[in-house]
């Protein structure tokens, strides 16, 4: 398990060096976010024919403002392969949202969040956000800020009820786990 979560710090860092040099307009702090959602689709496991192994291409969506901005597109642009695409794409509804492996919630939806929540809830789509509590509402990956460092919140019954199973590497990076 030590050895895994090394390889796993190994990665985000790897993913943190082109991320820091692209950055120029956006805060480092959406340049660790989006090296973390890079790293999602590594840890987390989708269920039969949407399994990562069998895409070419994956969208990461991004429900209400982005704070990515260009620079998290150059982002994931950069971190694609030959055998697999990162796409950054804006959608304007959590409907839209359930063609996606990753939706991320912008802060700017969150009076509309149980809703877009309930829509995606058995969807097979791993939910992400800043906005507070977010795991303990019922949303899959809660980034928080703690002593300047961004951490994770997973609920990982959220996983479950949407398909999901959350890698146990990942889970031991996570500042809290939630199994509601």
């Amino acid at each position: 398990m030590k050895r895994a979560l090394r390889i796993f710090r190994v990665l985000l860092c790897l993913v943190l060096i082109p991320v820091c040099a692209l950055a120029q307009v956006n805060p480092k702090e959406y340049q660790v976010k989006a090296a973390f959602i890079y790293n999602f689709v590594k840890f987390v496991e989708w269920p039969g024919p949407l399994a990562v192994s069998k895409q070419s291409s994956i969208n990461i969506c991004i429900i209400g403002s982005n704070p990515f901005g260009e620079a998290g597109r150059q982002i994931f642009e950069r971190a694609s392969t030959p055998a697999l695409q990162l796409n950054l794409v804006q959608v304007k509804s959590s409907a839209a949202a359930t063609s996606c492996h990753i939706a991320f919630i912008s802060r700017s939806e969150e009076g509309k969040l149980a809703d877009i929540l309930a829509d995606l809830k058995k969807s097979p789509v791993l939910t992400v956000s800043e906005i507070d509590d977010f795991a303990s509402r019922g949303g899959i990956v809660g980034f928080v800020t703690d002593d300047n460092k961004v951490k994770l919140i997973v609920n990982t019954g959220a996983a479950t009820t949407a398909g999901l199973r959350v890698d146990a590497q990942l889970l031991e990076i996570a500042m809290q786990v939630l199994r509601q």
